[in-house]
């Protein structure tokens, strides 16, 4: 009898162990995927995947410490370790959008969307925050051409580094190869329309499901609130992505991009309406062939604050004052304090366990 109760034990400490959590929208009841599952020193624990699940046993090694879940499209949700670990069902309350529509008669006549928003990134080396930066920025997109050259202007800037971080990135990857910070990369059209081969889109029950032979590897769907959401992760389900480049090896476990729209035609959204767009890679490093793969994640995000419309004329004002290269200087540059508007566009706030290393382990480069 004492050995079947011990068989018993075991089997549940060991489900409870694996046991997941369920994500889903409050209004809804839609899972909500890709969200950020943070650890108070800043550590990225892990990232919900499509059905919004995420298994408790990213959350053994931090048993009393508080944890952030973060979605670019909902509040952010705080709780205590232990107590998350009792939860089976977490409900996020979606955040509020408040961006200015435009009222345009004719559209034909222009021939650039202008989209001037907030960008936040971050950016992980063995669980480590390396580089936070944010600031303003304007996309200059093209309106008739869906694979024109999309420009960028950065109005405003902040960036911080984590010494030790950078310290130990050198060490692992040594001075030939440098990762320096840079902004996203905008397209003419949604990631739905413009991805890569052997991926397309089906109907499925009023939604889109994007596939890769028999596996789901992403969607786009109307959401009970009326806006479009698309998501799209590059990497099929239970499969990563290698690359090599001389003595550098790199292993992709998540390349996801999510888009959110205000109610928008759901085959072609239009970047018009654009909320909000994040891409997060999920992956590891490592040179030679003796070391050992090291963590290496990234998240990118916009959120959209104005809209307008330009014509080619127009455009010819601000050529000399736009890019379409991405990378940025390795220091600050501003000339107000930008961030603290967030909250007048909805903008959800940072993860509040970076913003506490300001200062300490974060340091601004000026």
């Amino acid at each position: 009898m004492a050995k079947i109760l011990f068989s018993l034990c075991f089997f549940f400490s060991c489900n409870m162990l694996f046991a997941q959590i369920h994500i889903v929208d409050s209004l809804s009841g839609e899972p909500v995927p890709l969200v950020n599952i943070y650890a108070e020193d800043g550590t990225l624990l892990g990232v919900a995947n499509t059905k919004g699940e995420f298994t408790m046993d990213s959350l053994k090694q931090h048993v009393n410490a508080k944890i952030i879940l973060q979605h670019i499209s909902y509040n952010n949700y705080q709780e205590s370790s232990a107590k998350l670990r009792k939860e089976k069902l977490i409900k996020l309350i979606p955040r509020s959008i408040k961006i200015d529509e435009i009222a345009i008669a004719d559209k034909s006549q222009y021939d650039y969307l202008v989209l001037k928003g907030y960008f936040r990134n971050t950016t992980f080396f063995n669980k480590r925050t390396r580089y936070f930066y944010d600031g303003i920025i304007e996309y200059y997109i093209p309106l008739k051409n869906k694979n024109g050259k999309v420009y960028h202007r950065i109005l405003d800037y902040r960036i911080f580094e984590d010494s030790i971080a950078t310290q130990n990135f050198r060490e692992v990857m040594g001075n030939f190869w440098q990762w320096k910070p840079h902004v996203m990369r905008m397209k003419a059209q949604s990631v739905a329309n413009d991805l890569p081969s052997k991926f397309v889109m089906v109907p499925d029950k009023g939604r889109r499901i994007i596939r890769t032979g028999n596996l789901n590897t992403g969607y786009i769907q109307k959401t009970a609130r009326g806006d479009v959401q698309v998501y799209f992760d590059i990497i099929p389900p239970n499969s990563q992505k290698e690359v090599s480049f001389f003595k550098v090896k790199g292993q992709q476990y998540t390349g996801v991009t999510m888009e959110n729209y205000s109610p928008t035609n759901l085959d072609q959204p239009e970047q018009g309406k654009l909320v909000s767009r994040v891409v997060m890679n999920v992956g590891a490093i490592k040179r030679g062939r003796k070391s050992e793969f090291v963590p290496f994640d990234f998240l990118s995000e916009f959120y959209t604050q104005e809209r307008r419309f330009m014509t080619k004329e127009e455009f010819k004002s601000v050529k000399k004052e736009v890019t379409s290269g991405l990378w940025l200087e390795l220091k600050s540059r501003y000339t107000s304090k930008f961030w603290l508007e967030n909250t007048k566009f909805g903008i959800p706030p940072m993860n509040p366990f970076i913003e506490k290393k300001f200062g300490k382990e974060l340091l601004e480069l000026k």
